[in-house]
């Protein structure tokens, strides 16, 4: 795919040679608000040796311009990749995975739109002195708004995360191949971490930094007011097929609780939903069932895979 790549050219006054291994930004955007998604980006590019800005959005709504300008005192740092397409997040990580290659990565930085961090200067520090000690871990903040565990040391052991504000080292992208672009959006993050884990690697949340996100938007939709994110006929056929792939391929790997936890929500509970609350019923209904299809037929091209 043709994609195009701008650069800035405003000079940094902050540096990031304090940190021993370099790291770099990508962050993903969807018909975001400009001016949120650049206060965010604000809040750690300076700690950052670079940021891809990965945009999905159509051409016609300006969001380059609109946020560029908004960020043009630290431009000089931001490559800008869009034609206007919806790519999705998998071939966004490996464009960045591979990006960090060439150009000696250590360290990349997952981020979305809508994420906020409070303090990242200070899990920049920590995930450098971590990573220092140890290059075979993947590092994570503690998410508020989805994160519910309860935290009982500065670091603690984690079993999934989220992309949004994880830090994975080169070296283990190196060694799992990448993103699995069979997952372009939904599931992504539960294939990623549990692909790092079969590969002997460690996921760990640094519990004293805050990254704020909000997994999903709930709100009560139809006659009996229940609760729903209300996703498209497209994104709910994402869902549906996506996390039966993660069964496929990680079946022997998931515990029977997040079994039993993926089929209430994204199964019985979305059938529900759909016939109760949400709109365009019929279409849905069809994109959900077409979901389970394809996810059940989808032919893996590596050994990796596995059925029921």
């Amino acid at each position: 795919m043709v994609l195009l790549m701008e650069t800035g050219e405003y000079n940094m006054q902050n540096t990031t040679s304090e940190y021993q291994a370099k790291m770099l930004g990508l962050v993903t955007l969807f018909n975001s608000s400009p001016d949120e998604a650049a206060t965010n980006i604000k809040r750690y590019v300076n700690d950052l040796d670079e940021l891809i800005v990965w945009d999905n959005t159509p051409l016609d709504k300006n969001l380059k311009a609109d946020i560029l300008a908004s960020l043009h005192d630290v431009s000089n740092r931001i490559i800008w990749k869009g034609d206007g397409k919806n790519h999705f997040i998998a071939p966004a990580i490996n464009f960045a995975w591979h990006y960090a290659q060439e150009h000696g990565y250590q360290l990349l930085l997952l981020m979305d739109q809508d994420s906020s961090w409070e303090d990242f200067q200070l899990f920049r520090q920590q995930v450098n002195e971590c990573y220092r000690e140890n290059c075979n871990r993947v590092f994570c903040p503690f998410i508020s708004g989805n994160d519910t565990f309860e935290i009982v040391q500065d670091i603690q052991a984690k079993r999934i995360f989220i992309n949004s504000g994880t830090v994975v080292p080169i070296n283990i992208l190196n060694n799992i191949g990448g993103a699995d672009e069979a997952f372009e959006l939904d599931a992504l993050d539960h294939d990623l971490a549990i692909r790092i884990q079969k590969a002997g690697y460690d996921i760990v949340c640094l519990t004293k930094h805050i990254l704020h996100h909000q997994v999903g938007h709930m709100q009560r939709m139809g006659s009996f007011h229940i609760f729903t994110h209300n996703y498209n006929a497209q994104r709910t056929y994402s869902i549906t097929k996506s996390h039966i792939l993660k069964f496929r391929k990680h079946w022997n790997w998931l515990s029977s609780d997040e079994i039993r936890e993926t089929i209430k929500i994204h199964y019985i509970r979305k059938f529900v939903t759909i016939i109760l609350a949400e709109p365009q019923k019929f279409m849905r209904m069809k994109m959900f069932f077409k979901g389970i299809y394809d996810g059940v037929t989808y032919h893996f091209p590596t050994k990796e895979s596995c059925t029921f």
